[in-house]
């Protein structure tokens, strides 16, 4: 009898083996889309004009198939699109990192981030999506400056998700890195301001009829999206053009253009 039962464990230790799973292990999870936005850290809001508010654009994006998105550092106060560096890693990592950060709780949407009794600071927004729905929290004012008055546990929450960041922006690391264009814009008409210079510059893209429409967002007047060599060739001119004001047809409308919209237009 006991023979039998040494033999039956062998077997199946054996068929556990080939099948990929061996004892105290999890099935490994299936491979992530490749085009799938997993991973994004956004950081919008506060005080901002309505063409910077259309600028707004995630810090760091991470997506299935292993690219992954960083800001470059621009000119400060200068309102222009984001400068984007790509870099490749491999997806196994992006799996296992989005395991990961799914498997601590800290983006349930039951955590308490706390927030600091402070008025027109920017909201943090991290996302995660693995292989089943979307998780993301939305902490306002991010920042240890601002935390001294929440609990224990608030900042502790908040230092958590610092960390997670901080290891996602890590991923690439050592990868080689090269500047991005994009292969789709979204394009943002901002209501008018008060001040508003002159454009100089004449818009480079398709007529603004051809593409824009009404906005449902009460900060724009319409958007619209542009993809292919149009987007690339209005995105390269305005990363020369602060503040987005053009020449339309000899009147000057502000088109913002945002590299990589998180919700497309709106």
């Amino acid at each position: 009898m006991r023979s039998h039962r040494i033999r039956a464990v062998a077997a199946l230790l054996s068929a556990l083996t080939m099948t990929g799973f061996a004892p105290g292990s999890l099935p490994r999870a299936a491979a992530l889309p490749g085009d799938q936005m997993v991973f994004m850290v956004l950081s919008a809001g506060g005080m901002a004009p309505s063409v910077v508010y259309a600028m707004q654009s995630p810090s760091l994006a991470i997506y299935g198939d292993g690219r992954v998105l960083t800001t470059v550092p621009g000119p400060a106060l200068q309102p222009v699109p984001a400068r984007y560096e790509l870099a490749r890693i491999e997806p196994d990592t992006v799996r296992q990192f989005i395991a990961e950060a799914r498997s601590g709780g800290l983006l349930d949407g039951n955590t308490d981030f706390g927030a600091p009794r402070m008025t027109d600071l920017p909201t943090t927004t991290v996302l995660v999506h693995g292989d089943g729905e979307p998780a993301q929290v939305r902490v306002y004012a991010l920042d240890r400056q601002f935390e001294a008055g929440l609990t224990p546990a608030q900042r502790d929450a908040r230092d958590r998700l610092r960390s997670l960041i901080e290891k996602a922006s890590g991923l690439p690391a050592g990868a080689v890195r090269q500047p991005y264009s994009p292969d789709r814009v979204a394009v943002y008409e901002p209501l008018p301001g008060r001040h508003e210079d002159p454009g100089s510059v004449v818009w480079p893209g398709p007529p603004p009829p051809d593409f824009l429409a009404p906005s449902a967002n009460r900060r724009f007047l319409s958007c619209g999206e542009l993809t292919g060599t149009a987007a690339v060739t209005v995105y390269r001119a305005a990363l020369e053009n602060p503040g987005a004001g053009w020449l339309v047809e000899g009147t000057t409308r502000v088109l913002a253009v945002n590299p990589l919209p998180w919700k497309g237009c709106g």
